[in-house]
């Protein structure tokens, strides 16, 4: 029978980043929320658990406030991102090192608000044009563009949708960087076509205009310095949305599996911190099969790929093409033997050892 669960209040982590940049600037400490969301947030683990792996039966009235989340998110965005601006108004960064910390607060903030806006723009009608707003305001105006026709071209690696299992992080980023621009004008031309439009057409010149807002407000209120600070890390939320790319679909192309070009494949982390930060897109081979289905209503596919480490772990190794293999190609073969044979981190683990892949373990 549905019921209320507490554990819906964990979704307001999506509003964390903002809230530990806002305190940390109060306090004089602009590297909080990068501090916190990546250090602190891998060691939680051990303490929040891992999401079930079957759906909570959510009552109406909290699948109600969790549908609603992400646009409410969305309307306070622009109060959180001017709360910001202000105080970098009165009170810029004395040295480097402080600019520096913040703009990697404020790169945690941008980045997650694009993870929002990614759970918008699969939705229908005005909730995709405020995605659109939404990740044009946090420097990533191409994302409904280049991300849309993603689900669409399953296990394809010669057009860098997916990474081949060769390739590193680096080599991704570069091939995928060439591939973003080229699907967007692509898909906007099949949109104006379709629609019979101008070439220009689908909310990317919406997109574009809150990207120019955003940095002629960062110039305004701090001058040439603030406008390089959103500049830099608009740059790194694009690193940042391909990097992740690069995690969620390591091995799982037509290089690698047979049958990746229809079964899109994606690597799943039950990280409870994630999960919640995440909408649930850390479940990515269940979002790759049911993209339209919101958030709180997917659960973990039962034969999906499981990763050995959350996606900060994962991230940092990915830096280091040897790590990076040494972690995942035992993970990507002990899958493809047996996909309902879950090896992952559980209870107290952080990560998965490749010593530890041939263990069976339970959640």
């Amino acid at each position: 029978m549905p019921h209320s669960h507490i554990g819906a209040i964990g979704y307001l982590t999506i509003f964390l980043p903002f809230a530990l940049l806002i305190f940390g600037q109060a306090i004089d400490a602009p590297y909080l929320a990068a501090a916190i969301i990546f250090g602190v947030g891998p060691l939680s683990r051990p303490v929040l658990g891992n999401v079930s792996d079957q759906l909570p039966e959510w009552d109406e009235r909290t699948a109600t406030l969790l549908d609603v989340l992400p646009v409410a998110y969305a309307a306070a965005f622009p109060l959180l991102l001017c709360w910001v601006l202000s105080d970098i108004g009165a009170h810029p960064p004395s040295r480097l090192l402080n600019w520096v910390w913040l703009g990697l607060s404020l790169w945690t903030c941008l980045f997650f608000a694009v993870v929002v806006a990614h759970e918008l723009i699969h939705q229908g009608g005005h909730r995709r044009r405020i995605g659109w707003l939404l990740a044009g305001a946090a420097g990533y105006p191409l994302l409904a563009h280049e991300h849309l026709p993603h689900h669409s071209t399953s296990g394809n690696v010669d057009l860098a949708e997916w990474p081949r299992r060769d390739e590193s992080l680096w080599g991704f980023v570069g091939r995928r960087t060439g591939r973003v621009i080229r699907s967007a004008s692509e898909y906007n031309a099949i949109l104006a076509a379709r629609k019979g439009r101008a070439a220009v057409y689908g909310g990317l010149p919406e997109a574009v205009t809150a990207t120019i807002v955003v940095a002629i407000t960062f110039a305004w209120v701090a001058g040439w310095a603030g406008l390089a600070l959103y500049l830099c890390v608009a740059a790194g939320v694009h690193f940042g949305v391909q990097a992740i790319t690069y995690l969620q679909h390591w091995g799982l192309g037509v290089d690698s599996v047979e049958g990746a070009d229809e079964a899109r494949y994606a690597w799943e982390d039950r990280c409870q911190f994630q999960v919640w930060l995440m909408l649930h897109l850390a479940l990515h081979h269940a979002h790759h099969q049911r993209s339209s289905t919101p958030y709180y209503r997917l659960a973990p596919h039962p034969r999906s790929p499981r990763l050995p480490a959350g996606y900060v772990l994962l991230l940092f190794a990915s830096f280091f093409p040897p790590v990076w293999r040494w972690l995942m190609t035992p993970a990507l073969e002990g899958w493809k033997r047996d996909p309902n044979a879950h090896v992952e981190p559980v209870r107290w683990r952080l990560v998965c050892l490749p010593s530890h892949y041939a263990l069976s373990t339970r959640a």
